[in-house]
């Protein structure tokens, strides 16, 4: 049987938090590692500790460090491997934010377009700045992994990707 790639199909759905495979990241960074020509040693670790922390869903603040490395190493060469990564991030991450401790924890939306850490939990706290403006006293910006959709048996057709040999002969 002939090894498979996964592609994307045209699909009128995207792929959202409720649609996007578990396991989709985890495809996209064995791919990464496939092609040992365009990957170095220590960007291989480094997708290495990625691999593990997603297939694990833990420490997702690690999860995004390593993320923001790779994708500011990689992602000129890789720019699909890495959209695709950028999106399975922002739909099974949570952004957490609590204004000070007295006050109720805010969950808002995590979107990947800046390339390191801080910049990302600058752009979510402006994301609630202008109704919480009096209140950021001292912000705590904490990120998680989502819990795990209830229809664990999505299958890559849900997500609007296909298997297609690589040698179609």
């Amino acid at each position: 049987m002939e090894p498979a790639a996964i592609t994307k199909t045209k699909k009128s759905e995207s792929c959202t938090s409720v649609t996007c495979r578990l396991d989709c990241a985890l495809g996209v960074i064995d791919g990464l590692l496939r092609d040992s020509s365009a990957v170095r040693g220590e960007d291989v670790d480094m997708l290495l500790d990625l691999r593990w922390l997603l297939r694990k869903r833990e420490h997702a603040q690690e999860a995004l460090l390593l993320f923001c490395s790779l994708r500011r190493a990689l992602e000129e060469k890789h720019y699909l491997a890495f959209y695709r990564l950028r999106r399975w991030l922002e739909n099974h991450l949570r952004v957490s934010i609590r204004p000070r401790r007295d006050y109720p924890i805010q969950i808002v939306p995590l979107k990947l377009n800046r390339y390191c850490l801080e910049a990302i939990s600058f752009q979510c706290l402006q994301a609630v700045q202008a109704e919480l403006r009096p209140l950021l006293l001292a912000p705590k910006v904490e990120f998680s992994f989502r819990a795990e959709p209830s229809q664990d048996a999505l299958t890559a057709s849900d997500c609007g990707y296909s298997a297609i040999p690589l040698n179609p002969s």
